[in-house]
This record gives C-alpha cells, sequence and structure tokens, in this order.
C-alpha cells in the first residue's frame, strides 16, 4: 500500500469534508475510508466502528443540525496522519443525543487527527467543543 504524499493526504480529508461531512454523500465513503475505520470521539462513551456505524454517526449529526457544515481552518500533516482544526456551525433543528431541537444556531471548533492507511482514512480521533454547543443551545447555562 502506497503512502500519499503530504499534499494528496489533505486532499483526500479536504474531499472527505466537502463531499461527504458537507455535501452528503455518504457513497463516497467506500472511497475514502476504510471498512474497519475506528471515530475516537471525546463525547461519546464507545468507539465507532466500522463504515456503516461511520456513516450512521453523520447521518444522526445530519439529521441533528440539517444545515451543519464543517469549515476547514488548518490542516498539518505529520507521516500517517493528517490534523486538522475545524469550525463547525449549524442549527440546532433535530433531535440531538436525547435532546430536543432548540432552532438555535451554534458555531464551535474542533480538532480531527486522521491515520491514512494508503489512500484512506483508517481511524479518527476527533475532540469538538462540545460544552460550548450545549451552552450555545441553552441546553446547560454557561459559566459567569
Amino acid at each position: 500500500m502506497a503512502k500519499l504524499s503530504p499534499r494528496d493526504a489533505k486532499s483526500r480529508v479536504v474531499r472527505f469534508n466537502d463531499e461527504v461531512f458537507n455535501g452528503r454523500n455518504y457513497d463516497l465513503l467506500d472511497e475514502l475510508v476504510t471498512d474497519d475505520i475506528i471515530i475516537h470521539e471525546t463525547s461519546s462513551p464507545e468507539d465507532v466502528k466500522g463504515r456503516e456505524a461511520f456513516k450512521a454517526y453523520l447521518q444522526m449529526f445530519h439529521e441533528s443540525f440539517s444545515d451543519l457544515k464543517a469549515i476547514i481552518e488548518d490542516q498539518i500533516v505529520e507521516g500517517d496522519k493528517v490534523v486538522t482544526r475545524y469550525t463547525y456551525e449549524g442549527t440546532h433543528d433535530g433531535e440531538f443525543m436525547g435532546m430536543d431541537a432548540t432552532n438555535r444556531s451554534a458555531k464551535i471548533s474542533g480538532i480531527v487527527i486522521n491515520r491514512m492507511e494508503g489512500d484512506k482514512v483508517a481511524e479518527t480521533w476527533t475532540n469538538a467543543d462540545f460544552l460550548g454547543l450545549m451552552q450555545q443551545l441553552e441546553l446547560i447555562p454557561r459559566q459567569e
């Protein structure tokens, strides 16, 4: 399995962002991620394992925030990892993690580390400001 150049590795993550996350083209996951991808999410007690579970995970966010989009702020490639700093923004217009829609807009930051195997993402670590999200949605009070 050939290793991607840093430019090509970044391009794969940009394509995922543009066409899958923002564009909702879940069929493209077959081309961009391994069958046994693992997602480590700081807000989730369990890892998401496998392409189909990852698809369902993404759909859950898109059903909760129908206009959700991620904006790439920075990217760094080191070895087989692509680190991306994002800004996520959207309107909470569907149930999210058992919480009814608030119809409030929110914008949070996050960092995702993708480990590449060849030309596909095999493992992901995600850290997003879910506390800030909950505060903006007024689901928990802000600390003064």
